[in-house]
């Protein structure tokens, strides 16, 4: 059998967002985020996000409501790019997509 041994460097925050999910999940998220972060650097701090399932503050510039700010829930990126979030303030699950979202500072 060819055994692969797997490395992932997260900090604890993320670790316990991520303990409850299956290892091909978790693989297959940070992957996602690691490609999409080489993809879109200027991303990296909303992609970040994802390995904690924070709830997060995003303008998003697309959608029927260009350039509003959303709190939203992060649930699951896709390696093209595109994601899904709860978006509290309309009570529903959301599609995404990462260029066109904008992570804001509070």
């Amino acid at each position: 059998m060819n055994d692969k041994t797997i490395r992932l460097e997260i900090t604890e925050s993320q670790f316990q967002a991520l303990a409850k999910k299956k290892l091909v999940d978790v693989v297959a998220l940070y992957d996602a985020v690691n490609s999409l972060t080489i993809a879109y650097p200027d991303k990296a701090s909303l992609l970040n996000k994802f390995l904690s399932n924070e709830t997060v503050d995003i303008i998003y510039h697309g959608g029927s409501s260009p350039g509003t700010k959303r709190r939203v829930v992060l649930q699951k990126i896709n390696a093209n790019g595109s994601f899904s979030a709860f978006c509290i303030e309309s009570d529903a699950s959301k599609s995404f997509k990462i260029e066109k979202a904008e992570l804001t500072v509070k």
